[in-house]
């Protein structure tokens, strides 16, 4: 699995996003084609009944509410003939309209002509066009009205079917077919939509056209649901893959830090144990029950190296027991400054060279807490400062309290931490990675990680404030004891 996931994890998972998204790509496709038919069809329907209320009205004047013209003119018979006569038009064919509306019935009367060869153009023209009261003048005038009266009903069917788009309506001379209006045939190519032509009125004096330039506004419209779902979904398998690739680099980052940590702690048990081996054999081998100065000398040494060792065994202890959830605090009334001044009187005692100064608060500073705890988390601080600050490092620790915290500050002028690693020195096993080898400077990556989470547990927070070359801050807030 280990070659898996560094050779092939990546490029799959890439993979699979782009194949993902083809997907979507090509189903967006189909199915804006679909809905781009499907506008259409909406948009023929539209143009049907505009035809039949244009008609219906234009041969009704001032008896629109006539029940029998009404069920005529609009029955399927009425309009499968209409349609029929409208194909005739290369025939030559003329018409006559009369209607004469009665108490007790309607009468509608229609003539059809075929003229003969020689028979006069203009002549059956005029006879077309005419009614029996009828002039030409008043022809054109109820042709204008009816033709604005068409345009009014294409947008108020439109907005009944809720089609939102820009259209025109091409007007072509019923017999010769030549456009009648400021539009192009070049138009009608070149749209999206163009529906047949059609009468809008009984007399046929001109047919119409209703023409929409573009459809993908509207269609995209119609789609935003489905394109809104598509994105989040590409969006929630992008995160997904996003936070495979995280996982994946964090594992990894992980066993990396624990094959190092594992290194390191047995090079830092190996230490305490060779040390003390020396001394008990420096004993044995010199005799040095005889020198009684020296003998305190390596028995010490021994003592530092065995608590050294306990320090060593109790962090990996408390730390899995803090992430297990089973650390109890045994809370008593903690003096924070006096668990400091004996923290920092081991620690000069083990690193002479080093200069650590202790600079206590002129108030007492008590806390409700574990001593134990208090205490690993002081040293864990002091020792990272003189391990990582070299021999001549200077460590100031503080202590100092407010109204409502105990403010500790364990400073030094070592090399600082980049910025980058601030965010992640208290992880587990995270250790800051520079040009020199880890196994340089002995440490197990445990505990900072151990620091903030006792820290936490006391209802405290622990920040570091650091720059590279100018030395690092680490600041402790922990809440005073209160008697209430």
């Amino acid at each position: 699995m280990k070659w898996f996931s560094k050779k092939y994890a990546y490029p799959l998972v890439v993979v699979a996003m782009i194949v993902s998204v083809l997907l979507q790509v090509v189903w967006l496709r189909q199915l804006y084609s679909s809905q781009q038919v499907q506008v259409k069809r909406d948009l023929d329907e539209v143009v049907a009944r505009v035809v039949s209320s244009s008609n219906y009205l234009s041969m009704l004047p001032g008896n629109e509410e006539n029940k029998n013209f009404l069920d005529f003119f609009q029955s399927p018979e009425w309009i499968q003939f209409k349609e029929a006569y409208s194909r005739m038009r290369g025939h030559k064919v003329t018409s006559r309209f009369e209607s004469n509306v009665k108490d007790d019935s309607s009468i509608v009367d229609i003539s059809i002509r075929i003229p003969n060869k020689k028979y006069e153009r203009k002549k059956h023209k005029v006879e077309r066009i005419f009614g029996e009261d009828e002039t030409m003048q008043q022809q054109l005038d109820m042709d204008a009205v009816e033709y604005n009266r068409l345009d009014s009903l294409v947008e108020q069917e439109l907005l009944k079917s809720q089609i939102k788009v820009h259209f025109f309506i091409m007007k072509y001379d019923w017999e010769t077919g030549a456009i009648r209006n400021n539009h192009t045939a070049a138009e009608v190519r070149e749209a999206d939509y163009h529906s047949e032509q059609f009468s809008y009125n009984i007399r046929l004096y001109n047919n119409f056209q209703l023409v929409v330039p573009s459809l993908r506004e509207f269609v995209f419209y119609r789609m935003r649901y489905f394109l809104l779902s598509s994105f989040f979904m590409l969006l929630l398998t992008g995160a997904a893959f996003y936070f495979v690739f995280r996982l994946m680099k964090h594992q990894q980052v992980y066993a990396q830090a624990r094959i190092a940590f594992t290194s390191n702690m047995t090079h830092e048990l190996k230490t305490p144990v060779a040390v003390m081996e020396a001394a008990l054999d420096a004993i044995t081998r010199y005799q040095l029950t005889n020198d009684p100065e020296k003998l305190l000398q390596y028995i010490n040494i021994s003592k530092t190296e065995l608590h050294r060792l306990h320090m060593m065994i109790e962090k990996v202890l408390n730390l899995d027991e803090v992430d297990s959830g089973q650390t109890r605090l045994r809370s008593e009334l903690y003096d924070v400054q006096q668990g400091l001044e004996q923290v920092v009187r081991s620690m000069q005692l083990q690193h002479q060279s080093a200069g650590i100064h202790y600079h206590p608060s002129e108030e007492p500073c008590f806390l409700d807490g574990d001593p134990v705890h208090l205490t690993n988390v002081f040293y864990n601080l002091i020792d990272n400062a003189l391990k990582y600050g070299g021999n001549t490092v200077q460590v100031d620790v503080s202590c100092y309290c407010t109204a409502e915290h105990i403010v500790i500050s364990v400073k030094d002028n070592g090399p600082g931490i980049a910025k980058i690693y601030q965010a992640r020195i208290f992880e587990r096993f995270f250790r800051v990675q520079d040009n020199v080898d880890v196994h340089n400077v002995k440490g197990s990556g445990l505990g900072l990680n151990y620091v903030k989470q006792i820290v936490e547990k006391h209802g405290g927070k622990i920040r570091v404030q650091s720059e590279l070359g100018k030395g690092s801050e680490f600041i402790i807030e922990l809440p005073v004891y209160n008697e209430g």
